[in-house]
C-alpha cells in the first residue's frame, strides 16, 4: 500500500460512522443550551455555561435543561417579579385581591320552579331532589 493512496473502504464507512456518532451526540449534549438560546431565556449565557462545565454527568444536563424549559419572566412583563440573580425561583408569587362574588340576579320563584321542574324532565335531578328544592323554595317565598 502506498503511503498517499485511499484507505480500504470498510475503514471509510467506520470513520463516517464514529462522525455521525460524535455530531448526535453533541447535540444531544448541547440540547439544554439550544432549547435556551431557542427560547430566548433571560439566563441562557448561563445556562450554557452549566452546560458545557457540568453537561458531562446527568445531574448536571438534567439541571441545565430543566433549567432552559421553564417560563421567566421577561425585562419588561406585567408580573411584579422580574429578573433577580440567577432566578432560580423563576416564576415570582403574582399578587392577587380576592373579592366576593357578583350576586346572581334575581329570579321570581315562578321561574325557580320553571327551571327545577326543566331539570327533572330531562333528567338531570331525581323526584326526589325535585321535590327537596320545591319544598325549600316554596318555604323561603312563604317566610317572605
Amino acid at each position: 500500500m502506498h503511503p498517499g493512496s485511499q484507505p480500504p473502504s470498510d475503514d471509510t464507512a467506520l470513520v463516517i460512522f464514529l462522525g455521525i456518532g460524535f455530531l448526535i451526540a453533541g447535540i444531544i449534549y448541547i440540547a439544554p443550551s439550544i432549547v435556551a438560546f431557542r427560547r430566548n431565556h433571560p439566563n441562557r449565557w448561563i445556562i450554557l455555561v452549566i452546560n458545557v462545565a457540568f453537561g458531562g454527568t446527568i445531574i448536571g444536563w438534567g439541571i441545565a435543561m430543566v433549567w432552559a424549559m421553564r417560563a421567566a419572566h421577561r425585562v419588561g412583563s406585567t408580573g411584579s417579579g422580574g429578573e433577580s440573580g440567577l432566578n432560580l425561583f423563576i416564576n415570582d408569587v403574582k399578587k392577587i385581591q380576592v373579592v366576593d362574588p357578583p350576586p346572581l340576579p334575581a329570579t321570581s320563584p315562578v321561574q325557580e320552579l320553571e327551571r327545577l321542574h326543566d331539570l327533572l324532565v330531562r333528567g338531570a335531578i331525581s323526584q326526589l331532589e325535585f321535590d327537596g328544592l320545591k319544598a325549600k323554595l316554596l318555604g323561603g317565598v312563604s317566610s317572605q
